[in-house]
C-alpha cells in the first residue's frame, strides 16, 4: 500500500527533454516537471464480456469475453464528483465470430452521500456483416470494485429487437503485469517466439521477456549463473533496481552463501537475510531460513512476503502459515483464509499458500495460490491464475501467457512472481538525463538517474510531437537509439517512468 489514493487523478511521471539532439555539438539534457493531466491506461480483465441479444430469435444468446484497452483522463474534479473521458477504446471479442469496438466516452464518480457512477460510451461495433454505431449507459449506478478499478455493465439505448448489445467492462489500470512461472514452456508467437522460457525468467504479458533468469542470479554473483535458479519473488525498487528471491540456495563469488529465502537485488546486494525478515516474529528456530515466496517492499522500506515453509510464531504464539501475508515490522497482515474469505473454496479449511502478490494503492491485494482448489461459484481455481481479495479471477493463467502461445499452452504453468506496471502509483521527481551522440556509430546514447521504478524512452521529430514510445517498457537506466543519427538528424526524447 505506497500510497492510498480516493479518486483517481492520473499523475504518471512524464519528462520532457527540451534540447533537439544534432549530429554535431555538444548536447545537453533538461527535465521540466512531472505533468498531472496524463492519461492513464486501461487493461480489460477477465470478467469483461459482450452480449449479443436478438429480441426476436429463437436462439440462447452467450455472452464472449472481451478483451482490450482504452485510457482514461480528468475532465472534471471537485469536492462533490470526477468525470473522466475514456478514450481510444479498442476492444475485440468471439472467436468464431469475431467483433471489434472501436470509441469513447465519459465515466463519472462520485456523490454528495454514497458513491455512484454514471457512463456513457458512443461506439463503433463491427460484427462481421454489420458495422454500427451504438450508444451505451450503465445498468446501475453502485460500485462494485474499489476504485481505480472499474466494474460497469452498459446496456446499449439504439439497439433493436433484432440485435442489441450489452458490454461488461471490467477494467484495471494497468499497461503490464509482469510475473514469473513455476514451469519452463516454449513460446511460438511474440519477441520470444521459437524460444524456451524458463521458469525463472521475469516475462511479461506484453510477449517479452523482462530479465532472463541468468541475468538475476549473476547480478548477485552466482557462478555459474544458472541454468535455471528460479524466481519466486519479485518486486521493482526506486531506481529500477529489481528485488527478488530465488528458488534453491547458492554461493555467490562476491557475497558468499545466498539462502533462497533472502531477498536479493539486482544491485549486487542482499536486502534482507530471511532470517531479519522473520526476526519480530521471534520464530522457533529463529535460525531456520523459511524460504520466501511473495514480497512487495513497501516505499516506507515495510517488506511484505509470504513464507514456504510453516513455522511457529514464539512472539505471536501461534504457527505462521505459508499462505499468510507476513510483515517485517511484525505482524500478520492477511491471514490467508482473509485473502480467500471472498471466494467459496469447497475446502475452505485447507491452506493453498501465497505464491504472489501486489498490493494496490488503494489496498486491494492481487495474488496467486500456491495450490489450486475448487470454487462452488467460479469452478477451478488453478495454481497460476491471477486473483483478488476481493472474490475474482483477474486473468487465467493461459491468458497471461497469451502473447506467449505456449506449445504446452494446455497445462497451468504456475505463477511464482508479480509485478504490475500501472499510472495508478505516485510519481516519482524528475531524474538526472544524460545524452550522448555516438556519430561512428550513429548512436544516441540515452542513460538517466531517478527513483521511478520503471522506464520507457519516447521519441518525436518535433518538440510538440506526436510523441511515441522508442523502448519498451524497462527497469534499466540505458538505452541506445541504434542508427538515428544521419547528416540533418535531429530528434526529441521524453522519459516515462512508473
Amino acid at each position: 500500500m505506497r500510497h492510498l489514493l480516493k479518486l483517481l487523478r492520473p499523475r504518471a511521471a512524464l519528462f520532457v527533454l527540451t534540447p533537439a539532439l544534432l549530429l554535431a555539438g555538444g548536447l545537453a539534457a533538461y527535465a521540466q516537471a512531472p505533468a498531472t493531466n496524463r492519461t492513464w491506461a486501461y487493461l480489460l480483465l477477465n470478467d469483461s464480456y459482450l452480449l449479443d441479444d436478438c429480441l426476436l430469435c429463437d436462439r440462447v444468446s452467450i455472452p464472449v469475453p472481451l478483451r482490450g484497452t482504452f485510457d482514461l483522463r480528468v475532465l472534471e474534479q471537485n469536492t462533490l464528483f470526477s468525470r473522466y473521458a475514456l478514450e481510444t477504446i479498442s476492444f475485440t471479442a468471439g472467436t468464431n465470430r469475431a467483433y471489434t469496438v472501436k470509441g469513447g466516452g465519459t465515466f463519472e464518480i462520485g456523490g454528495e452521500f454514497a458513491l455512484q457512477l454514471q457512463a456513457f460510451l458512443q461506439v463503433k461495433i463491427d460484427a462481421g456483416f454489420t458495422n454500427k454505431v451504438c450508444y451505451f449507459t450503465n445498468t446501475a449506478a453502485t460500485i462494485d470494485r474499489p476504485w481505480p478499478m472499474i466494474d460497469i455493465t452498459l446496456a446499449q439505448t439504439n439497439g433493436t429487437p433484432g440485435q442489441v448489445f450489452t458490454l461488461r467492462v471490467a477494467a484495471a489500470p494497468v499497461r503490464e503485469i509482469w510475473f514469473s512461472t513455476a514451469d519452463f514452456f516454449a513460446a511460438t508467437a511474440g519477441p520470444s517466439a521459437s524460444n524456451i522460457v524458463l521458469g525463472g525468467d521475469l516475462i511479461s504479458t506484453s510477449g517479452r521477456v523482462i530479465k532472463r533468469n541468468d541475468q538475476l542470479s549473476s547480478s548477485v554473483g552466482a557462478m555459474p549463473p544458472g541454468p535455471d535458479l528460479g524466481l519466486d519473488a519479485v518486486d521493482m525498487l526506486p531506481g529500477g533496481e529489481i528485488a527478488f528471491s530465488l528458488s534453491r540456495d547458492i554461493v555467490s563469488e562476491t557475497i558468499g552463501l545466498l539462502q533462497h529465502g533472502d531477498l536479493l537485488s539486482s544491485k549486487g546486494r542482499i536486502i534482507r537475510r530471511n532470517q531479519e525478515l522473520l526476526a519480530a516474529f521471534m520464530p522457533e528456530p529463529a535460525t531456520n531460513d523459511v524460504g520466501l515466496d511473495a514480497v512487495q517492499v513497501l516505499d516506507t522500506g515495510e517488506v511484505l512476503f509470504s513464507i514456504a515453509t510453516n513455522v511457529f510464531s514464539k512472539q505471536l504464539n501461534v504457527t505462521l502459515r505459508r499462505g499468510d501475508l507476513l510483515s517485517s515490522e511484525g505482524p500478520i497482515r492477511a491471514p490467508h483464509q482473509q485473502l480467500l474469505a471472498r471466494f467459496h473454496a469447497t475446502n475452505a479449511a485447507k491452506e493453498f499458500g501465497l505464491d504472489a502478490l501486489y498490493i494496490w494503492p488503494s489496498g486491494e491485494i492481487w495474488f496467486s495460490t500456491e495450490d489450486g482448489f475448487q470454487d462452488q461459484t467460479l469452478g477451478a481455481i488453478l495454481a497460476g491464475d491471477l486473483l483478488s481479495d476481493q472474490g475474482y479471477i483477474v486473468f487465467r493463467n493461459s491468458e497471461l501467457l497469451n502473447a506467449f502461445a505456449p506449445a504446452n499452452a494446455s497445462s497451468d504453468l504456475g505463477l511464482d512472481a508479480l509485478y504490475v506496471v500501472t499510472d495508478a502509483t505516485a510519481p516519482a521527481g524528475a531524474p538526472r538525463l544524460d545524452i550522448a551522440a555516438k556519430p561512428a556509430t550513429r548512436t544516441v546514447e540515452l542513460r538517466w538517474h531517478g527513483q521511478g521504478h520503471v522506464f520507457r524512452v519516447e521519441r518525436a521529430d518535433d518538440v510538440s510531437g506526436p510523441f511515441q514510445p522508442l523502448s519498451a517498457i524497462l527497469p534499466d537506466l540505458a538505452f541506445d537509439d541504434l542508427g538515428r543519427l544521419t547528416n540533418r538528424s535531429r530528434a526529441w526524447y521524453r522519459l516515462g517512468q512508473w
